[in-house]
C-alpha cells in the first residue's frame, strides 16, 4: 500500500511478550489511520521481524520480565530482540517503547535499567496504578505532545526504572520518577507508563497479579485501585490515547519515504 505522495503506508509492527501484556488500544488507533498492523508473539514462537524493514514502526509492548532477565531461560528471545532495537535505532528507524520496550530501548542506547527504589532506607517498590505526569520543559518543543494538558492522568505498572543514555531527551515526570517520557533522537520514543491501557486491560492486570498492587500499596490496594479505575480508567484511555496517537503519527513522518516498487 502506497500513500498519494509516494511513501508506503506505514505499518506497525507490535512485539508482545505475554498473553497478559497485550497491545491494548493500539490496534484501534492504528486502524483509524488506514495503516497496517501486524502483531509478533514472542511468547509464542513467533520470528522477529528483519533488522531493517522499510516502511515500519516497530513498538515494542510490556511484560513482567525485566533487561536484567535477557539471559534466563524464560526469556530466550530477549537478546535477539535487543540486538533488533538497536540496529533499528543505528539506523533511525521509528520505534516507541512502552515500559518494558522503554526500558529495553534504553538499555540498546547504551543506558542502564535497575529496580525502583523507594523509601528510606531504599527497598523495591513498584510504581502502580493511576496517577499523574508532568511535562518539562523540553516538551515545548515537541510537535506530538501538542494540545495535552501541563500534567496529565496515566496508568503506571513497573518495578524497574531507566537511567537514560546522554542523548536522550527528557519530556515527562512522575513525582516519584524521573523517566516516565522520553525521545531518543527524532525516530524512538520511550513511554515508562502504559500509553496503550485501557480500563479492562488494566482491571485484567489487578486481577491476575494482585500481589504486585498489595506490595505497592498494602493489603488494602487492590480495592482502592479497582475504584481508582472505576473513576478515572476512561479519563485515562482517552488522554492516554491522544498522546499515543500524535507520537504514532510523529514516528509515521520518519518510515522511510522511498517509493514503493508498484508506485509509477
Amino acid at each position: 500500500m502506497v500513500r498519494s505522495h509516494g511513501c508506503p503506508t506505514p505499518e506497525v509492527m507490535a512485539l508482545q511478550h505475554q498473553e497478559l501484556v497485550g497491545p491494548g488500544a493500539l490496534p484501534a488507533l492504528v486502524s483509524e489511520r488506514g495503516w497496517s498492523w501486524s502483531l509478533c508473539r514472542l511468547d509464542r514462537g513467533d520470528p522477529l521481524p528483519p533488522l531493517r524493514q522499510p516502511g515500519q514502526i516497530l513498538v515494542v509492548l510490556g511484560g513482567t520480565m525485566g533487561v536484567g532477565d535477557r539471559d534466563q531461560p524464560a526469556c530466550p528471545w530477549m537478546r535477539d530482540e535487543l540486538a533488533l532495537i538497536q540496529a533499528r535505532l543505528e539506523a533511525g528507524d521509528p520505534v516507541l517503547g512502552l515500559c518494558l520496550g522503554a526500558q529495553m530501548l534504553v538499555h540498546a542506547a547504551g543506558g542502564t535499567v535497575e529496580p525502583l527504589l523507594q523509601g528510606h532506607p531504599p527497598q523495591a517498590l513498584p510504581e502502580v496504578g493511576c496517577g499523574a505526569v508532568q511535562w518539562l520543559p523540553a516538551a515545548q518543543q515537541e510537535p506530538a505532545l501538542a494540545g495535552l494538558n501541563a500534567c496529565e492522568p496515566v496508568f503506571f505498572w513497573h518495578g524497574d526504572r531507566c537511567r537514560l543514555p546522554p542523548q536522550a531527551t527528557l519530556l515527562a515526570s512522575s513525582l516519584a520518577w524521573r523517566e516516565q517520557v522520553f525521545r531518543l533522537g527524532p525516530a524512538a520514543w520511550g513511554i515508562q507508563f502504559h500509553a496503550e491501557i485501557t480500563p479492562a486491560l488494566a482491571r485484567a492486570w489487578v486481577e491476575a497479579v494482585p500481589e504486585f498492587v498489595q506490595r505497592a500499596h498494602g493489603a488494602g490496594g487492590v480495592s482502592r485501585l479497582l475504584k481508582d479505575l472505576d473513576s478515572w480508567g476512561p479519563l485515562i484511555q482517552r488522554r492516554s490515547q491522544l498522546l499515543l496517537g500524535q507520537v504514532l503519527d510523529a514516528l509515521a513522518a520518519r518510515v522511510d519515504a522511498r517509493p514503493s516498487l508498484n508506485a509509477p
